[in-house]
């Protein structure tokens, strides 16, 4: 019986220091919430926390400076929406959620915000010239469009694809025909097809073409 003297002894020790092994703690988390790779200026998201003290105060902040504080809920939990403002251009940005208390409870994550903006040149000469735009932060569609209204005529360009995370473009494209008709011209760049004045995101420019250029 001395093998199975020995077993047994053993495997109770190995039960016991399993018993008594520390439970692991979670860490504070931080996600966002819809998850995209690039956000336009003017669009809300979530910033949802776990983990963090119950009841407990908590502060956002971008790249060091604070955004707001919050309390989280009595499971640790919170989900706190906010806007993106970008005038021009698009930048990396980095949000961080610290507990008060417990300042080993933070939890960080990157977000790309871009503004959305068309830049449309050379703005005279010919109306049959050939412009170059630039286009950035068309985040509600892969396709960008130019719709040329003069009183109830229409006319609807397709730009081109756009590209990359923020949705960019830049290519050279004739909006207007050889043979515009004088007169006021408006331009709007949205992602879609047809064309709708009360489109969430677009940019409008006014062209008047008049005799011998624009």
């Amino acid at each position: 019986m001395y093998p199975l003297g020995m077993t047994r002894p053993l495997a109770v020790a190995i039960a016991v220091a399993a018993l008594a092994a520390p439970s692991v703690a979670h860490a504070a988390s931080l996600t966002t919430n819809p998850t995209k790779s690039c956000y336009r200026s003017g669009e809300e998201l979530h910033f949802i926390g776990d983990d963090f003290t119950p009841s407990n105060q908590v502060s956002l902040t971008r790249d060091g400076t604070l955004i707001s504080q919050f309390a989280a809920d009595a499971a640790g939990r919170f989900d706190v929406s906010l806007r993106f403002i970008l005038d021009q251009h698009s930048e990396r940005r980095t949000y961080m959620a610290a507990d008060s208390t417990n300042p080993g409870l933070s939890a960080s994550v990157p977000v790309m915000v871009s503004s959305v903006g068309v830049d449309l040149f050379p703005r005279n000469g010919p109306a049959s010239r050939r412009f170059r735009i630039r286009a950035r932060g068309f985040t509600t569609g892969r396709t960008l469009w130019a719709h040329v209204i003069h009183k109830k005529s229409k006319r609807h360009v397709r730009i081109g694809r756009l590209k990359g995370a923020c949705h960019n473009l830049s290519v050279r494209r004739r909006l207007l025909s050889r043979s515009a008709r004088l007169g006021q011209h408006r331009i709007q760049f949205d992602t879609f097809r047809r064309y709708r004045t009360n489109r969430p995101v677009k940019k409008t420019f006014s062209i008047r073409v008049v005799r011998g250029g624009r």
